[in-house]
C-alpha cells in the first residue's frame, strides 16, 4: 500500500502550503473507513479552524483541483481526510508486488545502503556473568532493528559494547586467584561463583576492596599477569555468549568492548583537561553539564581519584572513535531505562566539546522482567539466565505439541525433529514476548502466556506460517495450484475477507518505517498479529482446496502472498519458521 500512500500524500501536498510525507499518515481504525487517515489537528492554529471543517475544506480542495488519480477517493471523517483505494487497483497491484521472485522475493525491500550509515549499539553483556533473561531485551530488539535497517536500505554497523572493564575485574582478578586457580576447565557459571565468593570474604576483609582497586589500576597500565588472566575470563564468557547468539540468530559486526577504546582515553582525558572542559572535583576530574533546555544535571565523571576512568570516559571515546570511523547519519543506543542520566550526561559531554553530530544520537531504554508465578530450577544471587528461561519454555512447549498430537489422534513426530521444532518455537514464544511490548515498559513473564498457540504470541504467528505452507503443499501433491502469480484470474479475488486481508499484506513497508522511525519492533510485531487474524478469517470464509479451478488457484495466490509476508515479517523480528507444529 505504500505506493497508493504516496500517491495520496502527493495529492495533499498540492493543497497543503506545507508538505507532509506518507510517515504523517494514520491508519483507520476501521478498515472500512478507509485506507489511510490524514489527522488535520497540527493544522487547526494556523488555519484557525476545527479540525474536522479542515477536512472538509482539505477534501473539497482536492476534488476541485482533480488532484487525486482515479481509483483514490477522499472523504471528510470528523478530524480526518479519509483515503480509499479502490479494490480493483490493490488486488492486481499488491499481488504482483508480493509475488513477483522465487523464495520470499523481496517485496518492501529498498536498494542496499541508500539511506546513510546507522550505528547500533546493541545486547553488551557483562563478562564477569552469563546472558541473562534481561539481555535478551536490547539483544532481540537490536537484531531486529538492525535486520530491518539493513533491508530497508540502511548501512547498518552493529556493535556489541561488552562490559569488559571496570573495577569488577580488578575483583574478578583476585577472586581467580583466591579460588579459581584449581579449576580445569573454568566456565562462565565458575566465574559467576568465584565473583560472589570475593564478596562474602569482603565482608570479613575488607582490604580486599581495597586489592581489586589495584588489580584494575594494573590492567589499565597493562600488566602482564593481570592482563593474562582478563583474557582467559572474556574468552570464556565470549565462548558461552556466541553459543546464545547462535541460538537466537544474531550476529555482529563488530564485538567492541569498553577495553577497545582504553587506548583513547590518556590522549582523551588530556585534551579535556587542557580546554578546561574537564575540571577537578574533591580529588575526581568531571564535566560540569547541563540538558538541551540549559537545565543543569549532576557533574559527568570522567576520571576518579586514584587516575581510573569509569564507562563514562570509556562512552565519551567510542563516541568519537565512531563518528570519525563511520561519518555515522545515526546512531542508536540500546541500553536500560535505569542509564537514561549516563545517556543525557554523556550527550551533554559531547555537546560541550561542540560535536554537533550528537543530535544524530539516541538512548532507546528497555524495562525490566518481571516473572509471574514461575519457579526457576536456579538463581545466581537475584537475576535470571536466558538458559534458565529457554529450557523452560522448552520444555512446556514439547508437552503441548505432545498434548495436541495426543487430542487430534495423530502419530507423534520423530523426538529428533519434535525436539528441533520445539527450540524453534521456543526461541520464537520468548523473542515476540519480548518485542511483541513497548521497549521502554517492564514486561511480566507469564509461561503460560508466553507459549500460547492462540494468544498474541510467537507460536501463535508460526503456527499460521505453518497452515499457510500445509495448504500450498496440499495443493501442489494435489494438482491444483502453486500460488504463482497470474493476473488473468485476479477477479476472483472479490470478498470483503480477501480484498481486507490483501490490503493488509500491501501495509508491510509502512510498518517497516515505523518500525525504524520510533526504533520499536513492537510497530511490526502488533501488524503481523493483525495479518494472522485476518488471515484467520479469510481461512474459515473462504474456501481455498477444492473449488472451481481459476478460484482455487486466485485463492492460492492469497495464501502463498500471506505465507511470504508471514515469514518476511517474522525472518525480520528473529523467530525461526518450522515447516510443521
Amino acid at each position: 500500500m505504500e505506493r497508493f500512500a504516496k500517491l495520496a500524500v502527493g495529492a495533499l501536498n498540492q493543497v497543503l502550503e506545507s508538505p507532509v510525507t506518507e510517515r504523517e499518515l494514520e491508519m483507520p481504525p476501521d478498515p472500512k473507513l478507509g485506507d489511510f487517515a490524514f489527522p488535520c489537528f497540527k493544522l487547526s492554529k494556523a488555519l484557525r479552524k476545527a479540525p474536522p471543517q479542515i477536512a472538509k475544506d482539505l477534501t473539497e480542495q482536492l476534488k476541485n483541483k482533480n488532484a487525486l488519480p482515479p481509483g483514490i477517493e477522499a472523504i471528510p471523517t470528523g478530524p480526518y481526510v479519509n483515503f480509499k483505494v479502490d479494490q480493483s487497483l490493490v488486488v492486481g497491484a499488491l499481488l504482483g508486488d508480493i509475488l513477483k521472485g522465487p523464495g520470499l522475493g523481496e517485496y518492501g525491500k529498498l536498494a542496499s545502503a541508500h539511506r546513510g550509515q546507522w550505528v547500533l549499539e546493541y545486547s553488551s553483556p557483562n563478562i564477569s556473568k552469563p546472558m541473562m533473561i534481561h539481555h535478551l531485551r536490547p539483544t532481540a530488539l537490536g537484531a531486529a532493528l538492525d535486520r530491518i535497517g539493513r533491508y530497508r536500505g540502511f548501512d547498518v554497523i552493529s556493535i556489541n559494547h561488552l562490559g569488559d572493564w571496570g573495577t569488577q575485574y580488578g575483583k574478578l582478578a583476585i577472586a581467580y586467584g583466591m579460588f579459581g586457580k584449581d579449576l580445569p576447565n573454568p566456565t562462565i557459571n565458575d566465574l559467576v561463583t568465584i565473583y560472589v565468593k570475593f564478596h562474602q570474604a569482603a565482608e570479613t576483609d575488607p582490604s580486599l576492596e581495597d586489592r581489586a582497586r589495584e588489580a584494575f589500576a594494573k590492567l589499565e597500565k597493562k600488566d602482564p599477569e593481570v592482563t593474562a588472566l582478563w583474557k582467559k575470563c572474556l574468552e570464556i564468557a565470549l565462548k558461552d555468549f556466541n553459543r546464545t547468539y547462535d541460538l537466537l540468530g544474531v550476529k555482529f559486526d563488530h564485538y567492541w568492548g569498553e577495553s577497545f577504546y582504553q587506548d583513547q582515553l590518556k590522549p582523551l582525558i588530556a585534551d579535556l583537561k587542557k580546554r578546561g572542559i574537564l575540571v577537578e572535583s574533591e580529588g575526581a576530574w568531571v564535566v560540569h553539564v547541563t540538558d538541551p533546555e540549559g537545565r543543569e544535571l549532576p557533574p559527568c565523571i570522567l576520571e576518579k581519584s586514584d587516575g581510573t576512568t569509569i564507562y563514562a570516559s570509556r562512552d565519551v571515546a567510542a563516541a568519537v572513535y565512531r563518528r570519525e570511523k563511520f561519518n555515522f547519519d545515526r546512531m542508536t543506543y540500546i541500553v536500560g531505562q535505569d542509564q537514561r542520566l549516563h545517556f543525557q550526561q554523556l550527550f551533554a559531554v559531547l555537546r560541550k566539546m561542540g560535536h554537533e553530530w550528537v543530535s544524530k544520537c539516541e538512548h532507546v531504554p528497555f524495562g525490566l522482567y518481571r516473572f509471574k508465578d514461575v519457579k526457576m530450577s536456579t538463581r545466581k544471587g537475584n537475576f535470571v539466565t536466558f538458559d534458565e528461561v529457554f529450557q523452560l519454555a522448552r520444555t512446556r512447549v514439547l508437552e503441548l505439541m505432545e498434548a495436541r498430537a495426543k487430542a487430534q489422534d495423530v502419530a507423534p513426530l520423530p523426538s529428533a525433529e519434535l525436539e528441533a521444532i520445539a527450540t524453534k518455537v521456543a526461541v520464537g514464544a520468548l523473542v515476540f514476548h519480548d518485542l511483541h511490548s513497548d521497549p521502554a515498559r517492564d514486561v511480566d513473564f507469564d509461561l503460560e502466556k508466553v507459549v500460547d498457540f492462540e494468544g498474541e504470541t510467537g507460536p501463535y504467528l508460526q503456527y499460521a506460517h505453518t497452515r499457510c505452507v500445509s495448504i500450498l503443499r496440499k495443493a501442489a501433491e494435489t494438482k491444483q495450484g502453486d500460488g504463482a502469480f497470474d493476473p488473468a484470474i485476479i477477479g476472483e479475488l472479490k470478498r470483503d475477507e480477501e480484498v481486507a486481508l490483501l490490503k493488509l499484506l500491501g501495509q508491510l513497508s509502512m510498518h517497516l518505517e515505523r518500525t525504524l522511525t520510533h526504533a520499536k519492533a513492537s510497530q511490526l510485531a502488533h501488524y503481523l498479529i493483525d495479518v494472522t487474524q485476518a488471515y484467520g478469517v479469510f481461512y474459515r470464509e473462504c474456501h481455498v482446496l477444492g473449488e472451481k479451478p481459476e478460484l482455487t488457484r486466485a485463492r492460492l495466490m492469497l495464501v502463498e502472498a500471506t505465507r511470504r509476508v508471514l515469514a518476511r515479517g517474522m525472518g525480520l523480528l528473529g523467530i525461526p519458521l518450522p515447516d510443521r507444529m
